[in-house]
């Protein structure tokens, strides 16, 4: 009885070391290759430098005044998505007494920095990505309820171009 206990032992044992070394093979850590920074052409490495919050509050003022008026098309960058749809649905479902009104700009990020020489004019030019989370109300009047204000943060991109 004894000699049949210690062979299950063992059996179990060796099934249980024989898992463990298979396991081992299925965890090798493969590296990702990657571009190294400023891998495309005319571009230099440099560290990021943080943008001015009066550059960024000024910017997210500008494309907050032109939503209240007919310009935020020409805010909008060519790639942004939807952005007749989004033109479409502020002029279609937003009443025309509505006011967007900016409450805060923070949480300010540089997430990417470039320096390049601008084609046409050969100058040096610094162009940044910068995140900022801007706290939004937009206010207009029911004429069931009264004065409505509906709070909103939201995230804004801006592309930051300075010429050096």
């Amino acid at each position: 009885m004894k000699n049949i206990n210690l062979i299950t032992v063992m059996m179990l044992l060796s099934l249980a070391l024989s898992h463990s070394a298979s396991a081992r093979d299925f965890r090798e850590i493969n590296r990702i290759a990657v571009a190294p920074k400023g891998a495309a052409t005319g571009v230099l490495a440099t560290p990021i430098s943080p943008v001015d919050y009066t550059t960024i509050e000024k910017a997210v003022r500008t494309i907050v005044d032109s939503w209240n008026g007919p310009n935020l098309a020409r805010y909008l960058d060519k790639n942004f998505q939807d952005k007749t749809l989004l033109l479409t649905v502020i002029q279609r479902s937003v009443p025309m007494d509505a006011k967007l009104r900016l409450i805060a700009v923070h949480g300010i990020s540089t997430l990417e920095e470039k320096v390049m020489n601008n084609p046409v004019s050969n100058a040096r030019e610094r162009q940044r990505v910068v995140i900022a989370t801007v706290d939004l109300q937009l206010e207009f009047n029911d004429p069931f309820k009264g004065m409505i204000k509906l709070p909103h943060s939201s995230q804004f991109y801006l592309q930051v171009v300075e010429s050096e």
